[in-house]
């Protein structure tokens, strides 16, 4: 049974990750600062305790895995002090098949993009949250020249919206999807985890 771990297990995103890596078949380690905040209960479920930021239990989360996604989302710039743990933690892996980093609509070269969504306030969130986004871009920078084989998803606006399968991927010089549902995304993560040809590729990921 392949086996992922998760980062930012705890957040909502990372909920709906959860769910679907055990739909789907996989046993899945779990780190969480407070394992009390993960509620589900699965024989293929482990939760670690630890802390992404401070690189605590890294090495334990990941252990077996062949892959692993970073969904941690914050409002402080925090990405890189985690991608700067995670990808020396991973890049002796062998086992490694795919690390997927779900970053934000408006970093590396979806900056133009993002002026394009609709939504005063969304446009301009690149904008509005300088240190956050510029924190996600070295983060995003430390995975591109890395050796890992990543997947680097740049999600536009998370909703609670029902599952939909109403997902829309492109490139960064189309125009932006919509916004998309935290299940939607956490499904279209999950399913393209052994598809070879996402290996070392960026996209844009939102709905129809």
């Amino acid at each position: 049974m392949p086996r992922i771990a998760i980062l930012g297990a705890t957040g909502k995103l990372g909920e709906h990750l959860i769910t679907q890596a055990l739909e789907k078949g996989y046993s899945v380690n779990a780190l969480a600062r407070d394992a009390r905040k993960i509620k589900r209960q699965n024989e293929n479920l482990t939760v670690i305790q630890g802390d992404a930021e401070t690189g605590l239990g890294l090495d334990a989360v990941v252990d077996r895995c062949q892959f692993v996604v970073c969904a941690i989302g914050s409002l402080f710039p925090v990405m890189e002090k985690v991608v700067s743990h995670v990808v020396p933690q991973l890049e002796p892996l062998k086992r490694l098949q795919r690390f997927v980093l779900v970053s934000r609509l408006g970093t590396g070269e979806s900056l133009q993009q993002a002026t394009r969504v609709s939504g005063p306030i969304q446009s301009r969130l690149p904008v509005l949250l300088m240190p956050v986004f510029r924190d996600i871009n070295v983060a995003e920078g430390l995975v591109r020249n890395s050796k890992l084989p990543y997947t680097i998803i740049r999600a536009t606006r998370l909703t609670d919206d029902p599952a939909s399968d109403n997902v829309s991927m492109v490139g960064p010089s189309d125009p932006p999807p919509h916004r998309i549902g935290r299940a939607d995304l956490a499904r279209f993560v999950v399913g393209m985890l052994e598809w070879t040809e996402y290996q070392r590729k960026e996209m844009t990921v939102g709905s129809k």
